[in-house]
């Protein structure tokens, strides 16, 4: 029997706008879960901030592919996980046709940008448990804001990622 070669040439894969809002409408159903969970005694649970964030993060990194075209490895190197300068470029291209940037918002991402960018709400950290959740506690809409911003920014964002991913 004859040995057979084939050559396979290397498979292109493009990430659009519309995998990261698949994951971001993922991450914010599992906060809102997380965040009915009935409250345990031992205080501030973390896990919502997390997912809530996480799908804010990946809502943002969706809105920056749709205005800049650019591709997931240059978004994560460029953003990281800071929410307040994924916030600030998209409001600086035009985030605000989707979702009015408000002063609520403007604060409720501020606090939790750095704490969120740190990885805080993952592990748990002593400078959390003294400083980082008391902070957090102060504004009890935290959780509301959020959730309200990355409800409509999948409601507002879904056609225009839809049509743009189509033509790729």
């Amino acid at each position: 029997m004859p040995n057979v070669t084939l050559e396979i040439p290397p498979a292109t894969i493009i990430i659009t706008g519309m995998n990261f809002m698949q994951y971001a409408v993922r991450y914010r159903d599992a906060a809102v879960q997380a965040a009915q969970q009935p409250k345990k005694q031992q205080g501030f649970d973390p896990v919502p901030y997390q997912l809530y964030c996480q799908s804010l993060e990946l809502h943002l990194k969706s809105y920056i592919w749709l205005v800049d075209g650019i591709g997931r490895k240059t978004i994560r190197n460029k953003y990281g996980h800071d929410l307040l300068k994924l916030w600030q470029h998209s409001l600086d291209r035009g985030l605000g046709r989707y979702a009015a940037p408000t002063e609520n918002r403007n604060n409720m991402i501020s606090l939790v940008s750095p704490y969120y960018k740190d990885r805080k709400f993952c592990y748990l950290d002593i400078d959390m448990i003294f400083e980082g959740y008391r902070d957090l506690k102060k504004q009890p809409n935290l959780v509301i804001t959020i959730s309200k911003l990355t409800l409509q920014l999948q409601r507002s964002l879904r056609a225009p990622l839809i049509a743009a991913s189509q033509s790729q």
